[in-house]
């Protein structure tokens, strides 16, 4: 299989792309065993403290990874480009480059998702008409983790979710477990098997649970944020699209990586005592989503508005659209 693989690799791309699917795989090997590590040796609530403290040590206005934003679904259109199967361990991370210009439309990244979506939910399909499902009973593809005929109980899954948003409204991950962090986090596991089972956002959503963690808690459909204010999609990909699909207005999403550069933004209204102390760009973000912990530091953002000249005024009004 591995040979088959690296002859794929070579005919699509040459050497070149054996060499740069190789370091990716290197890479994917080591935080896989990293978290393995981290996974028997913690609790679950000593992971997320260690986790949490890793990525925010040197960050000034390190944000809570716990808290939740609620934005637009509609406005989110690419997808980062991030590693999704160990999202939990880039929690509060800031990460500087290209990631946030780079990432891909949405539509294309999942096409043949979206396809599928569409399919069943807008045209009124039967799973079985729908060319995706057909393709994984084939064994030519596989639909996240479902192969064969577990594509079944994988497609009621998400009928479900859909039935559910459709019917009560998008409900947070915390809203629906009904418990705290606290109770959450204080999960116990009687092996180390148990304790490094594949942890995979949506879990609550698309498994059976047989014990709150602290993975499930904080199963949102979780995003990153570009350096202007975009929020990018990191997981949750098919409650997104029932979101978008079903119009709802506002949804809670946990932000898992920031951008250096909006990092410094937040950094600098957390550290601002007036509006008039902030940049114009900065000042243009006052209203993201992203800002409402570190908004609270500054004077009231109603007084300085009355008080600020007409220009820095339109610039406190306006919610980034960049």
């Amino acid at each position: 299989m591995v040979l088959k693989n690296v002859f794929e690799h070579y005919r699509e791309g040459g050497l070149e792309r054996v060499v740069s699917k190789t370091r990716d795989q290197a890479a994917f090997s080591l935080e896989h065993a990293v978290f393995a590590l981290e996974r028997a040796v913690l609790t679950d609530r000593q992971w997320y403290e260690y986790t949490v403290w890793r990525n925010r040590c040197g960050v000034d206005a390190a944000a809570d990874p716990r808290a939740l934003r609620y934005v637009d679904p509609s406005r989110i259109t690419r997808s980062s480009p991030f590693e999704t199967r160990f999202c939990f361990r880039k929690f509060g991370a800031v990460r500087g480059g290209d990631w946030d210009v780079e990432s891909e439309p949405l539509a294309e990244k999942f096409d043949y998702i979206w396809e599928a979506l569409a399919a069943r939910y807008e045209e009124g399909r039967d799973w079985e008409d729908v060319g995706l499902v057909q393709r994984v009973l084939a064994g030519e593809e596989r639909w996240r983790f479902a192969t064969g005929e577990d594509v079944w109980a994988w497609v009621e899954s998400l009928d479900e979710v859909y039935e559910s948003i459709r019917d009560d409204g998008y409900r947070s991950a915390r809203d629906i477990l009904d418990t705290s962090f606290e109770e959450a986090a204080a999960s116990d596991h009687d092996s180390l098997v148990d304790r490094f089972r594949p942890v995979a956002n949506e879990s609550m959503f698309f498994a059976d649970t047989d014990d709150v963690t602290v993975f499930d808690w904080l199963a949102e459909i979780q995003v990153d944020i570009g350096r202007d204010g975009e929020v990018i999609q990191h997981n949750g990909r098919h409650r997104l699209w029932f979101a978008q699909h079903l119009d709802v207005a506002e949804i809670p999403v946990c932000v898992v990586v920031r951008h250096e550069e909006w990092q410094a933004l937040r950094d600098e209204v957390a550290s601002a005592t007036t509006v008039d102390d902030l940049s114009e760009r900065a000042c243009r973000h006052l209203d993201h989503p992203d800002m409402v912990d570190v908004v609270g530091s500054l004077q009231s953002v109603a007084d300085a508005h009355a008080s600020s000249p007409p220009a820095r005024r339109s610039a406190v009004r306006a919610v980034s659209d960049d």
